[in-house]
């Protein structure tokens, strides 16, 4: 397709107007414009094609032969590019075709399950795609179209949502406690033996200590911990096998302080919440995208408080 076709579309669609519009004051009228434009765009338009389009009266117009032709094939053009809005409008407008998702592995499992199940049930056309991970992923070059991740965002030129919340408690299993004991005061924690995520991993939200209470001075440590892992459900599963204690996320354990597999140490010690927020690539984002958002900081917002 040349420069001067592609300019030409504009008149070809001022020229489809004035045709079914009966005149070029009507055609003016829907387009916008003034009629002197109209009519100078129509004469463009002859004088490119180097042929007579229109008939022109004081009353009404009429199409040459020519200008029949032209504009039956002209229509068509205007339809295609019709039906190509209407494709963008109703992806705008329906919840469907791929969403890739892009979180840490412990957000991944159980809260992302149960935050989207409710969207994935109610519509059927979409799928999903995650891709689970504790490192920093590219959004463009994987074709991500929603980042979920914990703590505060790398700079970037990506759009941030806020999500919601996660709480955090010093964690251990009954057995363990039960062989090693359970620690009274803050320095107690400093004696048992610690496991974490790396520090690529852990993003800060997960590697310092930092326990506060109405009464009593903020109690501020580093763990240096005999276990590292690089995936939190390696830690987690971990510490339910009586290795020892970590400051974990509520939302990856609910289901396990739950059944009582874990345990909360200090509650009366407070650890401030870290938060959750997605990034999107523009605030342009396809109706399934914002969806997703919605459902995310529904569920986030309201489970982590």
């Amino acid at each position: 397709m040349t420069t001067q076709l592609l300019n030409r579309l504009k008149l070809i669609g001022i020229y489809c107007h004035v045709v079914e519009s009966g005149s070029m004051r009507e055609a003016a009228k829907k387009l916008g414009i003034s009629p002197p434009a109209v009519s100078q765009y129509i004469n463009q338009l002859e004088t490119e094609l180097n042929v007579t389009l229109l008939y022109r009266s004081t009353r009404r117009i009429n199409m040459s032969e020519a200008g029949e032709k032209y504009y039956q094939q002209g229509k068509k053009m205007l339809n295609a590019a019709e039906q190509a809005e209407d494709v963008i409008n109703r992806s705008k407008q329906s919840i469907s075709g791929q969403l890739r998702v892009a979180i840490p592995v412990g957000l991944a499992a159980r809260p992302l399950a149960r935050a989207l199940k409710p969207m994935l049930q109610e519509h059927q056309d979409l799928t999903l795609s995650v891709f689970a991970s504790d490192k920093s992923i590219d959004l463009i070059q994987e074709r991500i179209d929603l980042v979920i991740d914990c703590g505060e965002p790398e700079d970037s030129n990506y759009i941030y949502h806020f999500l919601g919340k996660n709480r955090k408690f010093v964690c251990a299993s009954p057995s363990y406690l039960k062989q090693e004991g359970s620690p009274v005061t803050p320095a107690d924690l400093e004696r048992h033996i610690w496991l974490s995520l790396g520090e690529t991993e852990a993003k800060g939200v997960l590697s310092n200590v930092e326990l506060k209470h109405a009464k009593s001075d903020t109690y501020r440590f580093t763990p240096n911990p005999r276990l590292t892992f690089n995936n939190l459900n390696a830690l987690i599963s971990h510490v339910q096998e009586d290795h020892g204690i970590a400051l974990l996320p509520e939302l990856e354990i609910k289901h396990l302080l739950d059944s009582g597999d874990l345990v909360t140490l200090l509650p009366d010690w407070q650890i401030e919440n870290h938060n959750i927020f997605a990034l999107t690539r523009d605030k342009k984002s396809p109706y399934k995208v914002k969806a997703a958002l919605e459902a995310l900081k529904a569920h986030f917002g309201s489970t982590a408080t």
